[in-house]
């Protein structure tokens, strides 16, 4: 098994671990390879709390062996070095007295110092740097670097850049497929949705997680009403107020209600100017409460308004095979504001996917 071959066997290690059951944490697979090249141990991070990654792979392997003095260790993310639920990962690599460790990427919190106390006690360490690894924990890099929700923006459109025609109508530019897989894949592997209070007017949405079987899940909701327009009695019957049992509202508002809010609702004070919600003013926040991944679900004025603000991390565009040809219609995206090309927002590509006849682009923004 060659080292490129080795960390990518790490990483469909980690893959398989269901985000919901490890966030905040990020994905972690680890493998031990013996002075014969053999591989005789495995594990990922399965369950926040549970072992971690590195921990399955040292027990596995101590199943065929007692002495792991020449073996070597890949992993996809820098081993802990600190007490958390579970106790130093890199601990027990000491204590194993594993010949070398290879990472396929470092950890960005601050609180883990691996590499350093690996060299200190004679354990090689080679840092690969690899992309893929990165990219696995993009939630996990975004929380701990910018101290925020890592933001994905869902856009649907017409090839000629178009969400609604000009009155508005916008069911359905996407296909049911697409609209599934929006279901399957992105709502229900987050930690709310967020919108605006005129999407979910104009759309009567109650952005619920609709999975292949039909069966209705609950979504948190991060509603932006700078007004509270959807507290007025007007608005008490829209799909959004479902009955909800384990789920919340989170209204960000410039003022407190001046009534008292049901459990299931609550609110947070954000700074608005006048193009609409300071973004940094919630984002912290936002993660305090829990809230490590989000997916946008709104107009264009929010979504260009969260990549002008550098908050926007994802980015999965569905493109209708249909042109509307209408310059009244809806543009996805822009804002009222001239722009020279300097000012160009720069994405890097991720992956293509054909759903029926629709084609999907998910990027992120560099």
């Amino acid at each position: 098994m060659t080292q490129k071959e080795a960390i990518d066997y790490t990483i469909n290690l980690a893959e398989k671990a269901d985000e919901n059951q490890i966030r905040p944490n990020p994905f972690v697979g680890a493998i031990i390879i013996d002075h014969e090249g053999q591989l005789i141990g495995e594990g990922y991070h399965q369950k926040i709390g549970g072992p971690h990654a590195e921990v399955n792979a040292i027990e596995q392997a101590l199943e065929k062996t007692a002495d792991l003095g020449q073996a070597t260790m890949y992993v996809s993310l820098e081993p802990c070095s600190h007490f958390g639920k579970t106790p130093p990962c890199v601990d027990l690599i000491i204590q194993h007295k594993i010949k070398k460790v290879v990472i396929a990427s470092l950890d960005p919190n601050p609180k883990v110092a691996s590499v350093a106390k690996l060299i200190e006690h004679g354990i090689e360490v080679e840092v690969v740097d690899d992309v893929s690894a990165t990219l696995l924990n993009a939630r996990f890099f975004t929380n701990q670097l910018k101290n925020r929700p890592h933001y994905i923006l869902k856009l649907a459109s017409t090839i000629d850049g178009k969400i609604a025609d000009h009155e508005k109508n916008s069911q359905w530019i996407s296909s049911a497929a697409s609209r599934q897989f929006v279901h399957d894949h992105l709502r229900a592997n987050v930690d709310a949705i967020m919108t605006s209070y005129k999407t979910v007017i104009q759309d009567q949405a109650s952005l619920t997680i609709r999975n292949t079987a039909g069966a209705i899940q609950e979504t948190n909701v991060i509603l932006i009403d700078r007004n509270l327009e959807l507290l007025e009695k007007q608005y008490e019957n829209l799909p959004i107020f479902y009955l909800r049992s384990v789920t919340k509202i989170i209204f960000i508002t410039a003022n407190p209600p001046s009534i008292q809010l049901p459990e299931n609702m609550d609110y947070i004070i954000g700074t608005f100017n006048e193009q609409g919600l300071v973004f940094s003013s919630i984002s912290e926040k936002l993660l305090e409460l829990g809230y490590y991944k989000i997916l946008t679900e709104a107009g264009s004025q929010l979504n260009s308004s969260m990549i002008q603000q550098n908050m926007a991390d994802e980015l999965y565009w569905f493109i209708a095979p249909a042109i509307l040809n209408d310059l009244n219609g809806l543009p996805m995206l822009g804002l009222d504001a001239i722009r020279g090309l300097d000012k160009k927002v720069q994405l890097s590509l991720i992956e293509t996917k054909l759903i029926d006849q629709d084609v999907l682009l998910h990027y992120r923004f560099n």
